[in-house]
């Protein structure tokens, strides 16, 4: 008789280990203090930069860059883009359109250890004469770090031809001339 009640009790410690053990595996999963993604919400513009206005457009570029964030930075281009710089070694101004830029930021993101982008004055910013189609030229310095023993520094200016639809809409670069001193 006492070995039936001993089952009993052992089966019943079982079964309540193995609801503890499961109360336990539901409470880690949910952090009180961490609410969950559905219960934020995030003003990706302050955060980041509200691209409708030119200053907010400059603000995402730098945020995606320093977070080295190509899905980021891909949004701030039209399709048609086209970036322009001039190659030292032979002289020749040199272009590619979107798809290279992306490439090339994405390669750079992954291979560093992190950049510092700085946006100064402005030297030209041409927005009065339309809501939609702005002409900037705007001072920068970056530090590129790719490991303790490489570190790229430079500065220059960005010419950005800036599009939009409408005034609802983000800026986006249409193209980019870069005139930089590294």
């Amino acid at each position: 008789m006492l070995d039936k009640a001993e089952g009993k009790v052992r089966s019943s410690l079982a079964i309540s280990g193995l609801a503890l053990l499961l109360c336990a595996f539901c409470l880690a999963a949910c952090n009180p203090f961490a609410p969950s993604l559905d219960m934020v919400k995030v003003n990706r513009a302050a955060l980041l930069g509200n691209r409708k206005t030119v200053k907010g457009l400059f603000e995402w570029f730098r945020n995606s860059y320093e977070l080295r964030d190509t899905s980021l930075y891909n949004q701030l281009f039209t399709p048609d883009f086209t970036f322009t710089y001039k190659d030292f070694s032979n002289g020749n101004l040199e272009y590619w359109d979107r798809d290279q830029e992306l490439r090339t930021a994405t390669n750079m993101f992954r291979q560093i250890r992190s950049a510092n982008l700085v946006w100064t004055w402005f030297v030209s910013a041409d927005t009065a004469t339309s809501d939609t189609l702005a002409r900037v030229e705007r001072y920068f310095n970056l530090t590129i770090v790719v490991d303790e023993s490489s570190v790229f520094t430079g500065t220059g200016t960005a010419r950005l031809t800036l599009v939009r639809p409408d005034t609802s809409a983000a800026w986006r670069v249409r193209s980019w001339v870069d005139i930089r001193d590294f």
